[in-house]
């Protein structure tokens, strides 16, 4: 039976897609502004080439985390992802594997129709978690542009560099940004660099702590003194035993007005006090 059914997805497989497409553009799962079957046709016939792999391993490997169905997965997984990237909605995910799935049907045995909607039903989850995976990973690749784009590194005075550190940046982006400081520390031999850490998440995670330890061992940082506004005692603690390891002096401040006070005073620079 399912040596039967893999021939027929491999035969007929134009015949398969045809229905599919069919099935897919009729589908009330898809919405008003769904794109049309073409665009996805060639996903369902990858879909098609690996479920013919799948089943010609017998019915007992229909069912999921079968070894017989991990090409299969990968490809309804991929499936999901591509979907994702194109924009479309998680309905019409489930319309393309559903549509698919009565597309199948038309060329299964009758002991087979219950194994087959049974593993549709599982790869149906998974285009699912893969499509939603997807646009959690764009969600926060886009979150992670904007941050690195639009986090002030700036120069508070001519001779002070500053960085305000906002939100959760990822590794990467803390890279990008404090090298950006750091070339404001050497185009202008500052001797002070201001960092305010009061409007980070989480000022501990483990992506400020591995960024800060390689600002530390920047041999540039040597001279310049780490100016922290907004750490706790014990974050201070730790970053000043780390950059006291590469011969760099940490001072830490609750507030931004009382660290510029000092990074002035450290610059040789005069400071006026206003009354009110």
């Amino acid at each position: 039976m399912s040596t039967r059914l893999a021939a027929a997805l491999v035969s007929t497989r134009d015949s398969i897609v045809a229905s599919w497409s069919h099935r897919f553009d009729r589908s009330g799962l898809r919405g008003p502004a769904a794109s049309r079957a073409t665009e996805h046709a060639a996903l369902a016939g990858g879909l098609i080439e690996s479920l013919a792999v799948a089943v010609s391993d017998g019915p007992e490997q229909l069912r999921p985390g079968a070894p017989a169905l991990r090409d299969l997965e990968k490809a309804t997984a991929f499936a999901g992802s591509t979907l994702a990237a194109t924009g479309a909605t998680g309905f019409e995910v489930a319309a393309v594997l559903l549509a698919l799935r009565d597309a199948v049907l038309e060329h299964t045995d009758i002991e087979l129709i219950r194994p087959i909607e049974t593993l549709f039903e599982w790869l149906t989850v998974v285009a699912l978690d893969a499509f939603a995976s997807s646009g959690r990973r764009a969600a926060a690749e886009r979150a992670a542009e904007q941050l690195e784009a639009g986090t002030p590194v700036l120069m508070i005075t001519p001779e002070i560099p500053g960085v305000l550190l906002v939100g959760a940046p990822p590794e990467d982006v803390l890279d990008s940004i404090l090298a950006r400081a750091l070339l404001l520390v050497v185009r202008v031999g500052a001797a002070s660099l201001l960092i305010d850490v009061s409007g980070l998440a989480d000022a501990a995670a483990a992506p400020m702590r591995a960024s800060m330890e390689r600002l530390f061992g920047q041999r540039r940082m040597a001279p310049v003194e780490l100016v922290i506004v907004g750490a706790g005692s014990e974050i201070l603690a730790r970053w000043g035993d780390q950059a006291q390891s590469h011969g760099v002096t940490v001072r830490g401040f609750d507030r931004f007005d009382a660290a510029l006070t000092h990074a002035f005073q450290r610059a040789g620079l005069n400071v006026i006090r206003r009354s009110s």
